[in-house]
């Protein structure tokens, strides 16, 4: 229930059509006298529950609203407050219903460095609506929503002599001509679409990125057309100060477009291409490699560990450094006795703690690659020996993971051998779905090729052996691990 006014004659909270916010007595002892003798009650002692409401009070003692100077903007913010409070050493003195003599009618009257402040912050308000009439008037010139509107914008602005602009076929279309032992040729071309994606080309190769901003973009601001034009007028892309990750993005460009005329006997070739330009751009100690790059690089390091290294150091290619192979497989070993070996599927837990949640459940795809028996002595270790045998390693299988939700695709390990048979195969498949269990990842299947040692060592998943597209889970009897041919 409200507290009641305390003042004589007031009703301040003693019925609901009279509800007023109520204020404490103050604490400080002078400020209390002076609200003691502004009331004018005999022998009035104070409790906690003796109020005074804001009817005594005159306009601008009671605070109804917070209020926050904001630096940055210039702008004042003001918030209502739950509970109206008294501004400092205010003093009641409108008593209605009182003898005249106990009123006071004198204005609180505003100081110099308050009224300063008012009409600073008054001429800041203002400053900031035209400020945001300004830049809404800006915005209705250089902002569009469609094709038409864009066409009206454009209109109104000229553009550098750098560049041609003609609309043709619902298309706007920005291009600069050059000309070469007098034959006239498009350089630069950036091209605005009936839904307004921009496009942009260099000597007609289409440009997938400008600044970090991947292309084709939707538009709708004559800013955002204005930047790009500008930076190739610069000649950003491909002058003499451009720089290489630019020119590399152009090289890109042109190879990509081409990709329908790869045929499978060059399409290995340009997919090395392309990931040599993309090492590149990176730091070494950021370079990743793709499946196909790890199992020939593994290969030529397992048949010639000098080669390897000689065209590593020749810098002619970007090839990973012979501790990622050797984490990848067991290609070093020199000895067809050394089954249990400490680097096992360390490659993967290197990689396990770069993968988001999406890359982690895998289907394992395996496979065997075959290649000439070769022997080598290096450095005290004998490499070309078999992994399951004391001959000659005639193939290597390799072990390769496939994400079921992202792109993720990755090369886990690497062993050479002599003739498996299915037995064998087993072990190694499920010591390496066990392998990747415990490091995190969730083996969801298997994917081989139809060789029939491939189907009978899978088949050993079931008890007795069975060929079938589900089998328990070696990890997790509950848990499926389905089969693919």
């Amino acid at each position: 229930m409200p507290s009641k006014c305390s003042v004589p004659a007031c009703r301040g909270n003693y019925d609901e059509s009279t509800k007023v916010a109520v204020f404490s007595f103050p604490n400080d002892e002078r400020l209390r006298e002076k609200w003691l003798h502004a009331i004018r009650r005999t022998d009035f002692k104070i409790t906690k529950n003796s109020k005074v409401c804001e009817k005594h009070f005159k306009d601008g003692e009671v605070l109804r609203n917070s209020t926050f100077y904001n630096e940055k903007t210039g702008e004042t913010i003001s918030a209502p407050l739950k509970r109206p409070k008294l501004k400092e050493n205010a003093v009641p003195s409108i008593f209605p219903g009182c003898p005249s003599y106990m009123s006071s009618s004198s204005a609180i009257r505003e100081s110099p460095s308050k009224k300063r402040q008012r009409l600073e912050q008054e001429q800041i308000n203002f400053a900031v609506k035209e400020s945001l009439n300004s830049k809404h008037e800006y915005e209705l010139k250089t902002m569009f929503t469609n094709f038409a509107e864009f066409r009206n914008c454009i209109k109104g602005h000229s553009f550098s002599s750098f560049w041609t602009v003609v609309e043709k076929n619902e298309n706007m279309l920005f291009f600069n001509l050059s000309l070469k032992d007098d034959i006239p040729s498009i350089k630069y071309a950036v091209s605005v679409s009936n839904d307004l994606m921009l496009n942009a080309s260099f000597m007609g190769e289409r440009i997938s990125k400008y600044k970090k901003v991947i292309l084709p973009i939707k538009v709708n601001n004559l800013n955002e057309i204005f930047d790009i034009l500008e930076y190739f007028e610069k000649g950003t892309i491909v002058e003499s100060e451009s720089s290489l990750n630019d020119k590399i993005h152009v090289i890109e460009s042109v190879i990509k477009n081409a990709e329908d005329i790869f045929t499978d006997k060059n399409k290995f070739f340009f997919e090395f291409f392309l990931e040599q330009l993309h090492l590149l751009k990176c730091k070494p100690e950021r370079y990743r490699y793709s499946p196909n790059i790890l199992v020939f690089a593994s290969l030529l390091f397992y048949m010639s560990p000098q080669a390897y290294k000689f065209l590593r150091n020749s810098h002619y290619m970007i090839l990973p450094d012979p501790s990622t192979i050797r984490k990848i497989g067991t290609i070093l070993k020199n000895s067809p006795q050394t089954e249990e070996y400490t680097n096992f599927l360390v490659y993967a837990k290197h990689a396990f703690h770069s993968l988001k949640d999406d890359d982690l459940k895998v289907f394992l795809m395996i496979d065997e690659i075959h290649i000439k028996p070769f022997l080598d002595y290096k450095g005290g270790n004998i490499v070309g020996m078999a992994y399951n045998s004391s001959n000659l390693a005639t193939s290597v299988q390799v072990f390769m993971l496939q994400s079921l939700f992202s792109p993720y695709k990755d090369v886990i390990h690497i062993v050479p051998i002599d003739t498996f048979d299915a037995s064998k195969l087993f072990d190694l498949m499920k010591k390496v779905i066990m392998g990747l269990e415990e490091i995190g990842f969730k083996v969801m299947g298997m994917v081989t090729d139809n060789n029939s040692i491939n189907r009978a060592a899978a088949s050993n998943f079931a008890n007795p052996p069975k060929l079938q597209v589900k089998y328990d889970h070696p990890a997790d009897k509950s848990r499926p691990l389905f089969y693919v041919i």
